[in-house]
């Protein structure tokens, strides 16, 4: 067989994620900080990023026999990478925005926790439930993640109505 040119798919992840950061810097840049555009874009961030990896997880579940997955399966990973790039600067500017500086060491913390923990969980049972099990919790995981910062804008949609509703 051939070779993977494993420096060319690196390569090609790297310059995703450079994308997705050059994405979220543009859409960001502009924005005025009153408005929930950070918000918005991790929102559609997250969403792409559940779809990238869930598609992936059908793509490797050979449902469809005799289907050449691998384009498909490049695409996926390539949209998923450019989400990762956008997730950097997204996190660390809803970071700065919600979680205050006296205690946000703190509390990173005790969220890496739990993620340690799933990773450590499906690193442990892969044999169990091999490549297609381990991108199907990865993009559960993805989806919650989605459903978590909706839960967010909703929470902050709402908070914005109280305010407007009582300032005359």
């Amino acid at each position: 067989g051939v070779a993977t040119p494993y420096g060319t798919v690196f390569s090609c992840f790297m310059a995703s994620c450079l994308l997705g950061s050059s994405i979220f810097s543009k859409v960001t840049s502009k924005a005025s900080p009153s408005s929930n555009t950070v918000e918005k874009t991790t929102s559609v961030m997250l969403a792409l990023a559940t779809l990238g990896m869930a598609s992936a997880t059908f793509l490797t579940s050979g449902v469809i026999p005799g289907l050449n997955i691998l384009y498909p399966l490049m695409a996926s990973f390539f949209v998923f990478e450019a989400c990762v790039g956008m997730y950097f600067p997204s996190i660390g500017t809803l970071r700065s925005k919600y979680i205050p500086d006296s205690h946000r060491g703190v509390i990173m913390n005790l969220f890496g926790i739990p993620l340690n923990a799933l990773v450590v969980s499906v690193f442990l049972s892969i044999k169990f439930l091999g490549v297609n099990g381990a991108l199907g919790v990865s993009s559960l995981s993805l989806g919650l993640a989605t459903a978590s910062m909706l839960a967010l804008r909703s929470m902050i949609g709402k908070k914005e109505e109280d305010t407007s509703a009582t300032i005359p």
